[in-house]
């Protein structure tokens, strides 16, 4: 009785992980997108308080009939993005942290954890690998995102040559280790 309870045990703990992996790739989808969102409010938030008027559209004016436009650029979305994943991957490690240093935590669990520790570190290396080499081959600002042997690269650039998205997927395949066919390039206005 005491082995099947046990055995249940690792079931259901290695289904809560699976679950917590599935909502960690899903979360880590749309809070780019969010993270964008709620830095703009917060924004407009802080002009409003220093006495500039907001538009609907965003625009801000100091006085009224005087409007200033605005616009995100490349290196603003790389940064932003960079950053956003940065945070993500550090809630997630020490929410892992909790799980390993917990006594009453089985030994098995505790392993789980470390081995997602373990590949978080791994893809966040083989990310800096590829966008390091990009940026010194002239992509600078890009941004790489490895998921379930994926990965999505978006570059400062309104357009890339097929000579240039060619170098590109070359770099990712050899320094995130991804298969060619897995691998999406977007270009993004550098206004």
């Amino acid at each position: 009785m005491k082995h099947m309870v046990k055995k249940n045990q690792m079931i259901i703990t290695a289904l809560a992980v699976m679950i917590a992996v599935a909502g960690y790739l899903n979360y880590s989808g749309t809070q780019l997108e969010e993270a964008v969102s709620r830095q703009t409010s917060q924004e407009e938030q802080v002009l409003v308080e220093n006495g500039y008027d907001v538009t609907q559209e965003g625009e801000v004016t100091d006085t009224p009939g005087e409007a200033v436009l605005t616009s995100v650029t490349g290196s603003e979305f790389s940064a932003s993005a960079k950053l956003t994943r940065e945070q993500l991957r550090a809630q997630n490690k020490e929410a892992l942290m909790e799980v390993i240093n917990n006594d009453t935590i089985a030994e098995e669990q505790k392993q789980t954890a470390i081995d997602s520790i373990t590949s978080l570190t791994d893809i966040a290396e083989r990310e800096a690998a590829a966008e390091l080499l990009l940026d010194a081959k002239g992509f600078e600002d890009s941004v790489v995102s490895i998921t379930d042997n994926s990965a999505d690269v978006v570059i400062n650039m309104a357009e890339i040559s097929d000579s240039q998205r060619a170098q590109i997927e070359d770099i990712v395949k050899r320094k995130a280790e991804i298969p060619g066919e897995n691998i999406i390039i977007t270009p993004v206005s550098a206004e």
